[in-house]
């Protein structure tokens, strides 16, 4: 038996041809939600009994379900994390990261991506972009390559630059999962950002100083306490990756010198600079220099 669904103040039918599923929906919301229903509307009988009204459509029940629950009740964008520092300036701001668990799913994003271009859908299409960046974190590649494919509903190119920040060092990755970026140029623009962000990583990391300059100085162990700090930042500065947090690795060595209150106060602010330093590498492909 086919199944009926009703939406609030319904006034017109939607059918699928496939299986017969009903929805009763509000008409001017898929006429103001979508330019393909208000063009199909103009074709249609404008007479004040529109209940009686049916539109057939050749989608299943659970694409129409997808597709009438946008036009009626449009997502919500998912949960935004406050974004720290708060006092820095824009190129030193930490991304933007949002409650995963608030995020349509991938697979449900895919599905509504495609019906919001199959049926040209207004107003939706930022708040799927937040939820379809809301993964970037932890599917970077696969969001970067979606977003890449998503050109035909316009410029995506924002989503792409944003999940490029996620994305692991490209040899991480096996063969398959590389196949999902569109073209060998998307791919080689990710291999310029990490190639750029891993030589300017590793040239801060080797020009940091625990003593810049002689500048807080400890008398006592300062000889000691400069060669462990070179020697940890020459041996990291081999394995440096796009995606490695070099102030979090240097900051592991506190144990040498918690001892000393100079030398530990010299290294935490050695660290916090360092920090602060890396934090302005590009992370992203827009931010990119066109040279490189």
């Amino acid at each position: 038996m086919a199944s009926i669904h009703r939406f609030e103040d319904a006034d017109f039918s939607i059918r699928s041809s496939l299986d017969g599923s009903t929805f009763a929906v509000n008409r001017a919301k898929l006429e103001n939600g979508s330019y393909v229903f208000c063009d199909m509307f103009e074709c249609c009988d404008r007479s004040e009994n529109r209940e009686d009204q049916v539109l057939d459509l050749h989608e299943p029940e659970s694409t129409l379900s997808a597709l009438l629950r946008l036009l009626h009740s449009p997502p919500a964008p998912p949960v935004q994390f406050l974004r720290e520092p708060i006092g820095e300036k824009v190129i030193t701001q930490l991304p933007i990261r949002y409650d995963l668990t608030t995020a349509i799913p991938l697979p449900v994003l895919r599905l509504l991506f495609y019906l919001t271009d199959k049926y040209a859908l207004l107003n939706v299409l930022d708040s799927l972009k937040a939820h379809l960046l809301a993964h970037a974190p932890t599917d970077g590649l696969t969001v970067y390559a979606y977003g890449l494919s998503l050109s035909a509903l316009g410029d995506m190119s924002y989503v792409a630059s944003e999940a490029s920040q996620y994305i692991l060092p490209l040899p991480w990755y096996s063969l398959d999962e590389v196949k999902v970026v569109p073209t060998v140029a998307d791919y080689h623009n990710v291999h310029r950002l990490q190639t750029y962000r891993v030589k300017a990583l590793q040239e801060i990391l080797v020009r940091e100083e625990l003593f810049p300059h002689g500048y807080g100085m400890c008398a006592t162990h300062n000889t000691g306490a400069a060669a462990a700090w070179d020697r940890a930042r020459i041996i990291l500065a081999r394995k440096v990756e796009s995606n490695t947090d070099v102030a979090g690795e240097m900051e592991s060595l506190v144990y040498i010198f918690q001892s000393c209150s100079k030398c530990c106060k010299a290294f935490t602010a050695a660290v916090e600079m360092l920090a602060y330093k890396c934090r302005r590498v590009p992370r992203r492909l827009d931010q990119l220099p066109d040279d490189v």
